[in-house]
């Protein structure tokens, strides 16, 4: 029903797939045939069965299709994970013949799943599977005649083919039975399950990627940091059974924890608090006038006061206990401009506050920086002297901008009056009104949009400055309970953790 086309006659690949055995997979490929009727193909030469499809409705979206039966994981509702659901649906094996009466099976992923059941039995065990936290890449049908999703309250689609055959027979018959197809076509919700495909594979721009490749690979990436932090749970399980499991590093591994969650809690309390105070309403788009020049001091004071000083305080407070447990004070990564004082560092590497921290855990030496984690100092500092500063001057440039606009169209009005060509007052007052609004208009669009943004960035900043002063604090405890660890090991998790980052950063990029 997703591939048919209702405009022409019943094609020969519709009669080969219904017979088709639904325990053998099946690949069908839908692309524009050669001739203006369908070319059916199936192949004989190949492990699995191909089908040549073309449907008007997808022949642009380069679609192949893999048909097949899966066993989804089973268990009551809550027990199932999305891991066990994608490692069973997004990454199903296929058997594939490789000698008499043998088969092996071979993974073959997919970007994007319609997992199908039959009846009321398979509503029940759809309904234990979590297809909603799955991201939208899963998505769940079952067949029921006669029933409406409205009518079960489901998170899953209700299907009724048959009523959706009904309907293309129908219209195949005779154009007069439009009303009929339409109203059955959409009684059968078939429609949801074809935008949700075509929603998946079509891209929003000639040379964009596919919201469905898009997110695959962001769950790639998500899955692969899941395992990173498994492989470092896994290490320092490990050397704390060779340690003896020192009760004071478990102990110092919860404070770290409580540390990060009282951190971000801070954040947000405090940044809340700052972006609905005082300081922060006087920097209204209507009050730039008489206060473009404190937009720095205004914004210097919110971030001295407001960004994370009591999280700083407890950072040196647990660095503090840490080096009492080691005896001495140990080199925690800091961030790569901490110790550009001299500017020896590139500019591309100093952009921290941007999120490009690559090689921004890699630790230094350098004798004047900070013996516990800078990263909230150097946020704070990178804000005030990078963000702050463009903030002023583009308050100061939409001010200039607006009066200039707002003087020019009432010299012309006064230009327009006393040259007759505006015979009243008023009509020349309405050339200087139309000039001022549209001034303001411009000017307020535009600060509001500044300061949205510079909000965004300071909050998230923040947040990736907590994360990064955790990550040292947790390196420095694990290499101290690790020791004897593999070194090779841990390069290879912090260079998988560099990769990852880099990925995520060319994705946030690509089209």
């Amino acid at each position: 029903m997703l591939l048919v086309d209702p405009l022409s006659d019943e094609q020969p690949w519709e009669q080969e797939l219904a017979a088709h055995d639904p325990s053998k997979p099946l690949i069908v490929r839908v692309a524009p045939g050669q001739r203006a009727d369908v070319r059916v193909e199936i192949s004989t030469d190949t492990a699995l069965h191909e089908l040549h499809v073309s449907s008007p409705d997808l022949n642009g979206l380069n679609l192949e299709l893999l048909l097949m039966e899966v066993t989804a994981p089973y268990g009551a509702p809550g027990e199932v994970t999305v891991q066990s659901l994608e490692d069973a649906v997004l990454v199903p094996a296929v058997d594939i013949p490789s000698a008499e009466d043998r088969v092996s099976p071979v993974t073959t992923p997919v970007h994007q799943a319609l997992l199908v059941a039959d009846g009321f039995m398979g509503a029940v065990n759809v309904s234990a599977l979590p297809v909603s936290e799955a991201g939208g890449s899963i998505m769940a049908a079952v067949q029921i005649k006669g029933v409406s999703k409205e009518q079960l309250d489901t998170d899953f689609d209700i299907v009724d083919i048959s009523q959706a055959e009904q309907g293309i027979r129908l219209f195949r018959q005779s154009p007069e039975h439009a009303m009929d197809y339409e109203r059955l076509w959409s009684t059968s919700n078939v429609p949801a399950l074809a935008s949700w495909l075509r929603a998946g594979a079509r891209s929003t721009g000639e040379h964009a990627t596919k919201p469905a490749v898009r997110q695959l690979i962001a769950s790639l990436l998500q899955n692969t940091i899941s395992s990173i932090h498994a492989a470092d749970a896994q290490k320092l399980s490990r050397a704390l059974a060779a340690n003896g499991a020192s009760p004071a590093l478990v102990g110092l591994h919860g404070r770290l924890a409580d540390w990060a969650q009282r951190a971000h809690a801070e954040l947000q309390d405090e940044l809340d608090l700052a972006f609905t105070g005082r300081r922060w309403r006087k920097l209204g788009w209507w009050k730039l006038f008489w206060r473009v020049d404190d937009v720095a001091m205004l914004t210097n004071e919110m971030l001295g006061q407001r960004f994370m000083p009591t999280a700083e305080q407890e950072l040196v407070y647990l660095t503090g206990r840490i080096a009492e447990l080691a005896g001495d004070s140990p080199q925690y990564p800091q961030p790569v401009s901490a110790g550009d004082a001299d500017g020896a560092v590139p500019s591309e590497q100093r952009r921290l506050g941007s999120g490009e921290r690559a090689p921004a855990l890699a630790a230094t030496s350098s004798s004047a920086l900070p013996k516990w984690p800078g990263h909230i100092a150097f946020t704070r500092r990178y804000l005030q002297n990078e963000t702050v500063p463009a903030l002023q001057s583009l308050a100061q440039r939409l001010v200039m901008q607006a009066l200039g606009t707002s003087g020019v169209t009432t010299s012309l009005a006064a230009l327009l009056y006393a040259s007759s060509f505006a015979s009243t007052l008023y009509e020349a007052g309405a050339v200087a009104a139309l000039g001022i609004v549209y001034s303001l208009g411009r000017m307020q669009k535009k600060w509001e949009a500044a300061r949205g943004f510079w909000e965004g960035e300071v909050r998230e900043e923040g947040r990736k400055a907590v994360r990064g002063a955790e990550e040292s604090v947790a390196m420095v405890l694990d290499n101290g309970a690790a020791a004897k660890a593999s070194e090779q090991e841990a390069q290879e998790l912090q260079s998988a953790r560099e990769l990852v980052a880099k990925a995520e950063d060319a994705l946030s990029r690509i089209q």
